[in-house]
């Protein structure tokens, strides 16, 4: 009888995500047939994860995709125009991979291909676009070589419009903090991303202060979230709102 071997994977922090041979497993939800719909549409482009169903134990159980994950703080191997411009572009593949799950909504509420706009883990939010990843940042991205090649953890995948990705990745990314390089260059790399993925930087200041709202909200009302709450996360957010008001809204 063969012994099957768990592997804890870090870094998450809502959920207990393990690997099992060239698979994760992690619970379900009431929004995972729409991610996995999702994932399924996304499959031919290679970058996120392959659905292999549910395992006994009632967990989802998805492809591991290999490589170095972009865990914080931001590493320098991460900082480079290179990577970030590359990032960009992942990210528009991803957003135009998404597109044909949005079309017409019926009169149920149905989103072309069968993808409801309701039944995600979190609300859809006007105007829908594409379906958005809701946490594309580096900790949820794959590196190989030094350069972008994957993204996972759709669990909080929404409907929403191309900028609510955009804005957290460039902050994430660019990044919109004190801690790494000046405001001259920061702006530069949030002109330099806007460019690379398609989308005019003009209002990307204010679009990062209502990411960081949300994440501030969430972290203050969502049980789920009580980790975050206890590590101080609400106050970190809270340094980097007033950073992007005093030095970002004229973006």
């Amino acid at each position: 009888m063969s012994c099957v071997t768990e592997e804890a994977l870090t870094g998450g922090g809502l959920n207990e995500v393990v690997r099992v041979g060239a698979t994760v497993r992690r619970p379900t939800g009431p929004w995972t047939p729409n991610v996995h719909r999702l994932l399924e549409h996304l499959a031919p482009l290679g970058i996120s994860p392959a659905v292999h169903g549910v395992d006994e134990r009632g967990r989802e159980v998805l492809s591991y995709l290999e490589g170095e994950v972009g865990h914080p703080p931001l590493p320098g191997w991460l900082r480079s125009d290179e990577v970030l411009v590359a990032v960009a572009r992942m990210v528009r593949r991803l957003h135009d991979g998404s597109v044909g799950l949005v079309g017409l909504v019926d009169g149920e509420g149905l989103l072309g291909g069968g993808v409801l706009l309701e039944g995600w883990q979190f609300p859809a939010i006007a105007p829908v676009e594409v379906i958005c990843h809701n946490d594309l940042a580096p900790y949820n991205m794959v590196f190989r070589d030094g350069m972008p090649v994957g993204v996972f953890d759709f669990d909080g995948a929404r409907p929403g419009p191309r900028w609510w990705d955009v804005a957290y990745t460039a902050y994430c990314l660019v990044p919109f903090s004190p801690e790494f390089g000046t405001v001259e260059d920061q702006r530069r790399r949030a002109e330099l991303f806007c460019e690379a993925y398609g989308l005019p930087v003009e209002g990307l200041g204010l679009r990062v202060l209502a990411r960081l709202e949300d994440m501030v909200a969430m972290i203050r009302e969502r049980p789920e979230f009580w980790r975050q709450r206890e590590e101080g996360h609400e106050g970190y957010y809270l340094g980097h709102v007033e950073y992007v008001r005093d030095n970002f809204l004229g973006l």
